[in-house]
């Protein structure tokens, strides 16, 4: 019993004591999910002092499983046809932190759950500033230090603390435009794992088993594998076209949420560039999707063009990233160490108009 106490310990501080009795006692799949996001939060301090913070802010309130936001599940929800709608519903669905880029659809014993990366908001809002056009001047050395940013976030080399230390200081009308795409593109990203659901496509004697969240540098023995489900390529494309098309939109939604999806195939494009050079072979097991290229050309090639979509804004899309990938490519291999050195990078040096005065951490933030 006091072993038992003492391990309960642990998660008090990001915990109430309902979800701490939750976690040790598992019994439904929104049980397994807290117990997830919590196991996640505990391996990793820089996440489990982000929480901790968090949980200061507002101790009497104070809830783990409601600190994730689901906006982007219950926005494809509330669009679905009303028997597609009630049929998702039976489906446990929430944010994690995850290596994976791309969602993720646990088997467990309590039922399938569907997860996005929370790590993936940080991965776009700083892809974003490397690839976007704006209105005011973003110097070329700023764009390229945000897109190292970027790909560090989902290589897990980067501290996951950007809430207490930003890197840097963007201007609040490029703020405003690297971050309007997000939730769209997490909407997106969670009607393609409802499209799942809905499409027949999950087969339980398909699944593979992997860690969640881990280092490039990590040793796999160390975490706990989860079975995930492994869906055909074909079964991707199809998800991916669903996610649009599935929900009752308006044809200035649909349009815009087209747009985001190009704008995130793009990004992602970026960091499997990336992980191609680094691991030849990848350490995370599977190809659990078609490339981001190919995906992009599935889009484009299979939806009905939505009134409002400028086909004309992409025409030069593909060319921008080619030159981004030899880019990274180049950096890579000239330097290595910066994308597999755990720390935090920033947009510029200390005591400039893109970083401010430079945060001390235990100084400036816990």
């Amino acid at each position: 019993m006091e072993a038992l106490e003492a391990q309960k310990l642990f998660y008090r501080p990001i915990c109430n004591s309902d979800e701490i009795e939750r976690i040790f006692n598992v019994a439904n799949a929104r049980d397994h999910l807290l117990k997830l996001r919590a196991d996640i939060l505990v391996d990793n301090m820089r996440l489990f002092r982000v929480y901790r913070n968090k949980a200061l802010s507002d101790e009497e309130n104070w809830s783990l499983e409601e600190a994730f936001d689901n906006s982007h599940y219950l926005k494809v929800l509330e669009n679905l046809p009303s028997g597609l709608r009630n049929q998702c519903e039976k489906v446990t669905f929430g944010d994690i932190f995850s290596n994976d880029p791309n969602g993720m659809i646990f088997n467990t014993e309590h039922g399938a759950i569907t997860t996005i990366s929370d790590s993936l908001k940080f991965f776009l809002k700083f892809s974003h500033l490397a690839i976007l056009d704006f209105a005011s001047e973003v110097p070329m050395n700023i764009r390229f230090n945000s897109l190292r940013i970027a790909l560090r976030t989902m290589l897990k080399t980067e501290a996951m603390d950007f809430l207490m230390d930003p890197r840097g200081i963007i201007p609040s009308d490029i703020a405003s435009a690297i971050h309007e795409p997000i939730p769209l593109q997490m909407q997106f990203i969670a009607g393609h794992e409802f499209a799942h659901f809905i499409l027949g496509h999950l087969d339980v004697a398909n699944t593979v088993e992997q860690p969640i969240f881990h280092a490039i540098s990590d040793n796999d023995e160390d975490y706990k594998p989860e079975k995930v489900f492994n869906n055909s390529q074909k079964d991707e494309f199809e998800a991916d076209i669903q996610s649009i098309l599935l929900p009752s939109y308006t044809d200035m939604e649909r349009a815009e949420l087209l747009h985001s999806a190009l704008l995130w195939f793009g990004c992602l494009e970026l960091y499997q560039a990336a992980s191609d050079v680094m691991f030849p072979k990848s350490p995370w097991g599977y190809k659990s999707h078609p490339s981001a290229r190919e995906r992009y050309e599935n889009l484009l090639a299979n939806i009905p063009t939505p009134k409002y979509f400028e086909l004309s804004a992409w025409n030069n899309f593909h060319k921008l990233i080619d030159e981004l990938t030899k880019i990274i490519q180049d950096d890579i291999s000239l330097n290595f160490e910066a994308y597999e050195q755990y720390g935090s990078a920033y947009l510029d040096k200390p005591n400039t108009k893109w970083r401010g005065r430079e945060l001390v951490d235990r100084v400036d933030y816990y």
